[in-house]
């Protein structure tokens, strides 16, 4: 593995505990799984899974799951949660998204949820997907995105919470990724998930300075200071922020 690699793998064996049904691990799930409209007869491929929330949801609707990550920590979490819903037709594996370990066209439907800001070069793990999507396969990629002008000071905010974490994306580099590598966009959806901040650091156990310094950031945004791209506000005695997030479909031609 790459120092990259041995990064994302430390860091997911950290937040494995964390990545419960509830909360931020499994927002979004119903809305990417109606973007994706399974079929009951179809084989699905969730890469960089986590814990396969996505393949999991998924899997109650098609004909088998494979669920794909590099952390073998993160996958017996989803595992026994699959067990434990008497899921049989979902299989958790080992593997680097860079180099999928899997022939040309073995899927119908491949999906990818909150991965792309862990990619050091996300062109790669996206050819990736495409090529083992059969012909007229989906593809469906899913990650928070940003304003170009906000990408600086996000990112920076994000690697203090998550060091794993590379560049955050805009909707536009989404789709042009999956373009490139060879696929046709079909739609694009965007939508706001909001977060409770102390929820946020603790999944990952952020360290108390790095917990400080975001902290400020977002204050000194609600009092009309630098924009972060985060939109904070307080909800009660709470401090909340937002994540857009895009979701890009296509079709392997």
């Amino acid at each position: 593995m790459t120092e990259h690699d041995e990064t994302v793998r430390r860091e997911f064996e950290r937040q494995a505990p964390t990545f419960t049904a509830g909360g931020w691990a499994s927002s979004g799930v119903g809305w990417i799984v109606g973007l994706v409209e399974p079929d009951a007869s179809e084989q699905v491929l969730d890469v960089a899974a986590g814990a396969g929330h996505l393949g999991r949801a998924l899997a109650f609707r098609t004909a088998h799951v494979t669920a794909v990550d590099l952390t073998p920590a993160v996958l017996e979490k989803g595992k026994a949660e699959a067990d434990a819903a008497g899921q049989r037709n979902i299989v958790f594996e080992v593997g680097d998204a860079a180099r999928l370990p899997y022939l040309d066209e073995s899927f119908d439907v491949v999906v990818s949820r909150l991965s792309v800001h862990h990619f050091t070069d996300p062109a790669v793990p996206l050819a990736e997907m495409v090529r083992v999507c059969r012909r007229s396969g989906r593809v469906v990629l899913i990650d928070m995105v940003t304003e170009p002008e906000h990408r600086g000071v996000r990112d920076h905010l994000e690697v203090l919470r998550d060091p794993s974490h590379t560049r955050t994306p805009t909707t536009r580099e989404l789709a042009a990724l999956l373009a490139g590598a060879g696929a046709s966009i079909v739609s694009q959806n965007t939508r706001d998930n909001p977060l409770r901040l102390d929820d946020w650091l603790e999944r990952t156990s952020t360290p108390a300075p790095a917990r400080t310094e975001i902290r400020a950031a977002l204050s000194a945004e609600l009092d009309g200071g630098p924009a972060t791209g985060l939109r904070p506000y307080v909800d009660g005695e709470e401090l909340w922020f937002t994540h857009a997030w895009s979701a890009v479909v296509a079709v392997r031609p």
